[in-house]
Protein backbone atom coordinates (compact mmCIF):
# COMPACT_ATOMS: atom_id res chain seq x y z
CA UNK A 1 0.00 0.00 0.00
CA UNK A 2 0.76 3.89 -0.04
CA UNK A 3 1.38 6.58 1.73
CA UNK A 4 0.07 10.18 0.24
CA UNK A 5 1.31 13.54 2.49
CA UNK A 6 -1.38 16.32 1.88
CA UNK A 7 0.20 20.12 2.78
CA UNK A 8 0.06 23.22 2.43
CA UNK A 9 2.03 26.01 2.15
CA UNK A 10 1.14 29.09 4.08
CA UNK A 11 -2.41 28.87 6.22
CA UNK A 12 -5.06 26.36 6.33
CA UNK A 13 -6.61 26.05 2.40
CA UNK A 14 -8.61 23.17 3.35
CA UNK A 15 -5.82 20.35 4.20
CA UNK A 16 -8.65 18.88 6.96
CA UNK A 17 -11.05 19.09 4.86
CA UNK A 18 -9.68 17.91 1.68
CA UNK A 19 -8.45 14.45 3.79
CA UNK A 20 -11.88 13.91 5.02
CA UNK A 21 -13.20 14.10 1.93
CA UNK A 22 -10.41 11.98 0.36
CA UNK A 23 -10.74 9.69 2.99
CA UNK A 24 -14.57 9.09 2.98
CA UNK A 25 -14.50 8.49 -0.94
CA UNK A 26 -11.40 6.46 -0.88
CA UNK A 27 -11.66 3.23 -3.11
CA UNK A 28 -10.34 0.73 -0.92
CA UNK A 29 -9.11 1.09 2.45
CA UNK A 30 -7.39 3.90 3.69
CA UNK A 31 -6.30 5.63 7.41
CA UNK A 32 -6.64 9.34 7.95
CA UNK A 33 -3.74 10.50 10.55
CA UNK A 34 -3.19 14.12 11.34
CA UNK A 35 0.54 14.71 11.33
CA UNK A 36 0.10 18.51 11.54
CA UNK A 37 2.26 20.28 14.63
CA UNK A 38 -0.26 22.54 14.83
CA UNK A 39 -2.66 20.23 16.62
CA UNK A 40 -5.65 17.96 15.85
CA UNK A 41 -8.88 19.51 14.08
CA UNK A 42 -10.73 15.91 13.55
CA UNK A 43 -11.16 15.06 17.50
CA UNK A 44 -12.97 18.72 17.58
CA UNK A 45 -14.90 18.52 14.14
CA UNK A 46 -16.04 14.65 13.84
CA UNK A 47 -17.15 12.30 16.08
CA UNK A 48 -17.12 8.45 16.62
CA UNK A 49 -19.95 5.98 15.98
CA UNK A 50 -23.10 6.68 17.07
CA UNK A 51 -22.40 10.42 17.74
CA UNK A 52 -20.09 9.34 20.78
CA UNK A 53 -16.75 11.55 21.33
CA UNK A 54 -13.77 10.37 20.02
CA UNK A 55 -10.58 9.89 22.22
CA UNK A 56 -8.12 12.40 21.90
CA UNK A 57 -6.27 10.56 23.51
CA UNK A 58 -5.71 7.83 21.36
CA UNK A 59 -3.69 8.61 18.72
CA UNK A 60 0.10 10.11 17.36
CA UNK A 61 1.06 10.72 21.33
CA UNK A 62 -0.21 7.16 22.76
CA UNK A 63 1.25 5.81 19.40
CA UNK A 64 4.87 7.60 19.97
CA UNK A 65 5.13 5.63 23.70
CA UNK A 66 4.07 2.41 21.96
CA UNK A 67 5.94 3.06 19.26
CA UNK A 68 9.46 2.95 21.20
CA UNK A 69 9.29 -0.66 20.85
CA UNK A 70 8.65 -1.07 16.98
CA UNK A 71 5.93 -0.06 14.91
CA UNK A 72 4.07 -1.90 12.20
CA UNK A 73 0.30 -2.31 11.09
CA UNK A 74 -1.28 -3.66 14.22
CA UNK A 75 0.74 -1.07 16.42
CA UNK A 76 0.03 1.80 14.28
CA UNK A 77 -4.23 0.50 13.74
CA UNK A 78 -3.98 -0.06 18.01
CA UNK A 79 -3.94 3.72 18.58
CA UNK A 80 -6.30 4.81 15.59
CA UNK A 81 -10.04 4.97 15.86
CA UNK A 82 -13.25 5.05 13.74
CA UNK A 83 -15.42 7.77 13.06
CA UNK A 84 -19.34 7.88 12.49
CA UNK A 85 -19.42 6.60 8.83
CA UNK A 86 -16.34 3.88 9.02
CA UNK A 87 -13.27 5.96 8.22
CA UNK A 88 -10.69 5.23 10.28
CA UNK A 89 -8.18 8.14 11.76
CA UNK A 90 -5.34 8.50 13.81
CA UNK A 91 -5.52 11.48 15.69
CA UNK A 92 -2.62 13.98 16.19
CA UNK A 93 -1.64 16.23 19.10
CA UNK A 94 -3.92 17.91 21.18
CA UNK A 95 -1.42 20.96 21.03
CA UNK A 96 1.71 22.01 19.56
CA UNK A 97 3.72 21.29 22.96
CA UNK A 98 3.23 17.95 22.22
CA UNK A 99 5.39 17.79 19.42
CA UNK A 100 8.48 17.56 21.46
CA UNK A 101 7.42 14.14 22.89
CA UNK A 102 7.24 12.59 19.21
CA UNK A 103 11.36 12.52 19.40
CA UNK A 104 12.88 10.64 16.09
CA UNK A 105 9.41 9.10 15.51
CA UNK A 106 8.79 10.74 12.54
CA UNK A 107 10.99 9.17 10.66
CA UNK A 108 10.46 5.25 11.15
CA UNK A 109 6.65 6.48 11.16
CA UNK A 110 6.47 7.98 7.95
CA UNK A 111 8.44 4.80 6.42
CA UNK A 112 5.42 2.91 7.94
CA UNK A 113 2.75 4.12 6.68
CA UNK A 114 3.93 4.06 3.49
CA UNK A 115 4.78 -0.32 3.75
CA UNK A 116 1.50 -0.80 5.34
CA UNK A 117 -0.06 -3.86 4.72
CA UNK A 118 -3.48 -3.63 4.70
CA UNK A 119 -4.66 0.06 4.16
CA UNK A 120 -3.08 2.95 1.94
CA UNK A 121 -2.65 6.43 4.59
CA UNK A 122 -3.60 9.72 3.56
CA UNK A 123 -1.44 12.22 5.93
CA UNK A 124 -2.35 15.63 6.78
CA UNK A 125 0.59 17.29 7.54
CA UNK A 126 -0.13 20.99 7.26
CA UNK A 127 1.70 23.55 6.73
CA UNK A 128 4.77 21.88 5.50
CA UNK A 129 8.82 23.52 5.29
CA UNK A 130 12.17 22.51 5.25
CA UNK A 131 12.51 22.57 8.85
CA UNK A 132 9.14 21.37 9.76
CA UNK A 133 9.35 18.00 12.17
CA UNK A 134 6.97 16.16 10.33
CA UNK A 135 9.16 16.90 6.90
CA UNK A 136 10.37 12.53 7.11
CA UNK A 137 6.89 11.71 6.68
CA UNK A 138 6.38 13.93 3.70
CA UNK A 139 9.98 12.35 2.52
CA UNK A 140 8.29 8.77 2.91
CA UNK A 141 5.40 9.50 0.90
CA UNK A 142 5.14 8.43 -2.26
CA UNK A 143 2.76 11.12 -3.70
CA UNK A 144 2.79 14.71 -2.18
CA UNK A 145 -0.22 16.69 -2.65
CA UNK A 146 0.33 20.44 -2.05
CA UNK A 147 -3.08 22.44 -1.24
CA UNK A 148 -3.61 25.84 -2.01
CA UNK A 149 -6.42 28.25 -3.32
CA UNK A 150 -6.49 30.62 -5.99
CA UNK A 151 -5.81 33.67 -4.42
CA UNK A 152 -2.57 35.15 -5.44
CA UNK A 153 -0.79 35.19 -2.26
CA UNK A 154 -2.03 31.53 -1.60
CA UNK A 155 -0.18 31.26 -5.44
CA UNK A 156 2.77 33.16 -4.33
CA UNK A 157 3.44 30.60 -0.92
CA UNK A 158 2.83 27.56 -3.30
CA UNK A 159 5.37 28.75 -5.93
CA UNK A 160 8.26 29.63 -3.15
CA UNK A 161 7.29 25.89 -0.96
CA UNK A 162 7.40 24.10 -4.06
CA UNK A 163 10.68 25.68 -4.93
CA UNK A 164 12.30 24.82 -2.01
CA UNK A 165 11.00 21.40 -1.52
CA UNK A 166 12.23 20.04 -4.53
CA UNK A 167 15.33 19.66 -3.01
CA UNK A 168 14.16 17.36 0.27
CA UNK A 169 11.25 15.27 -1.57
CA UNK A 170 12.02 12.31 -4.12
CA UNK A 171 8.18 11.61 -4.59
CA UNK A 172 5.92 12.62 -7.01
CA UNK A 173 4.28 16.16 -6.53
CA UNK A 174 0.76 17.39 -7.14
CA UNK A 175 -0.97 20.26 -6.99
CA UNK A 176 -5.02 20.73 -5.58
CA UNK A 177 -6.70 23.74 -5.99
CA UNK A 178 -9.40 24.09 -3.62
CA UNK A 179 -11.60 27.06 -5.33
CA UNK A 180 -15.13 27.45 -6.16
CA UNK A 181 -16.27 25.58 -9.47
CA UNK A 182 -17.11 28.56 -11.48
CA UNK A 183 -13.47 30.31 -10.87
CA UNK A 184 -12.35 28.07 -13.83
CA UNK A 185 -10.09 31.45 -14.74
CA UNK A 186 -8.57 31.27 -11.30
CA UNK A 187 -7.49 28.04 -11.63
CA UNK A 188 -6.32 28.23 -14.90
CA UNK A 189 -4.07 31.17 -13.35
CA UNK A 190 -2.74 28.67 -11.40
CA UNK A 191 -2.05 25.91 -13.70
CA UNK A 192 -0.54 28.62 -16.11
CA UNK A 193 2.02 29.41 -12.98
CA UNK A 194 3.06 25.88 -12.73
CA UNK A 195 3.89 25.83 -16.47
CA UNK A 196 5.96 28.79 -15.88
CA UNK A 197 8.60 26.76 -13.18
CA UNK A 198 11.05 24.20 -14.02
CA UNK A 199 9.79 21.89 -11.50
CA UNK A 200 7.60 18.73 -13.05
CA UNK A 201 4.19 18.58 -11.72
CA UNK A 202 2.89 14.89 -12.19
CA UNK A 203 -0.63 15.66 -10.99
CA UNK A 204 -2.95 18.51 -10.71
CA UNK A 205 -6.77 19.02 -9.46
CA UNK A 206 -9.21 21.20 -8.37
CA UNK A 207 -11.39 20.38 -5.53
CA UNK A 208 -14.45 22.36 -5.77
CA UNK A 209 -14.82 25.17 -2.62
CA UNK A 210 -18.30 24.17 -1.44
CA UNK A 211 -19.09 25.38 2.36
CA UNK A 212 -22.40 22.77 1.86
CA UNK A 213 -20.74 19.83 1.60
CA UNK A 214 -17.56 21.18 3.75
CA UNK A 215 -20.15 21.45 6.62
CA UNK A 216 -20.77 17.75 6.39
CA UNK A 217 -17.22 17.35 7.98
CA UNK A 218 -17.78 19.85 10.43
CA UNK A 219 -20.72 18.44 11.78
CA UNK A 220 -23.16 20.92 10.74
CA UNK A 221 -24.24 19.45 7.31
CA UNK A 222 -28.10 18.78 6.19
CA UNK A 223 -29.58 17.56 3.09
CA UNK A 224 -28.08 15.04 0.92
CA UNK A 225 -24.10 15.10 0.90
CA UNK A 226 -24.03 13.03 -2.38
CA UNK A 227 -25.37 15.93 -3.95
CA UNK A 228 -22.76 18.73 -3.83
CA UNK A 229 -19.95 20.05 -5.64
CA UNK A 230 -17.55 18.83 -2.71
CA UNK A 231 -18.04 15.15 -3.23
CA UNK A 232 -19.07 15.00 -7.20
CA UNK A 233 -15.17 16.76 -7.54
CA UNK A 234 -13.76 14.83 -4.49
CA UNK A 235 -14.73 11.53 -5.65
CA UNK A 236 -13.12 11.80 -9.29
CA UNK A 237 -9.83 12.99 -7.11
CA UNK A 238 -9.96 9.94 -5.04
CA UNK A 239 -10.32 7.61 -7.57
CA UNK A 240 -7.55 8.92 -9.23
CA UNK A 241 -5.24 9.40 -6.67
CA UNK A 242 -5.71 6.02 -5.60
CA UNK A 243 -4.89 5.10 -9.16
CA UNK A 244 -1.72 7.10 -9.06
CA UNK A 245 -0.38 5.57 -5.65
CA UNK A 246 -1.29 1.88 -6.55
CA UNK A 247 0.42 1.40 -9.33
CA UNK A 248 3.91 -0.09 -9.20
CA UNK A 249 6.93 2.75 -8.33
CA UNK A 250 9.75 2.81 -10.72
CA UNK A 251 11.39 1.19 -8.16
CA UNK A 252 9.32 -2.11 -7.86
CA UNK A 253 8.68 -1.78 -11.85
CA UNK A 254 12.85 -2.04 -12.03
CA UNK A 255 13.05 -4.64 -9.24
CA UNK A 256 10.45 -7.07 -10.86
CA UNK A 257 11.94 -6.66 -14.11
CA UNK A 258 15.38 -7.64 -12.76
CA UNK A 259 14.02 -10.82 -11.37
CA UNK A 260 14.44 -14.07 -13.49
CA UNK A 261 11.03 -15.77 -15.01
CA UNK A 262 10.26 -19.55 -14.43
CA UNK A 263 12.36 -21.82 -15.38
CA UNK A 264 15.15 -18.87 -16.50
CA UNK A 265 18.39 -18.39 -14.83
CA UNK A 266 20.52 -15.42 -15.29
CA UNK A 267 23.86 -15.11 -14.53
Amino acid sequence: MALVALASAKGSPGVTTAGLVLGALWPRQVLLTECDPAGSDVAIRMTAPGGQPLNSDRGLVSLAAAGRKGLGDEVIMAHSQQLDGGLDVMLGVRSPEQIGGMGGLWAPLGITFNQMHGADVLADCGRIGPSSPQLPVVQAARLVVLVCSATGSSVAHLRERLSSLVHHVDARLAVMVVADPKRRDGVKQVWSVLDAMSIQIHHRWHLAYDPIGASFFDGRGHGRLEKTALIRTGSEIAAEMASVVGAPSQYEYDMAQALPRDGEVRR
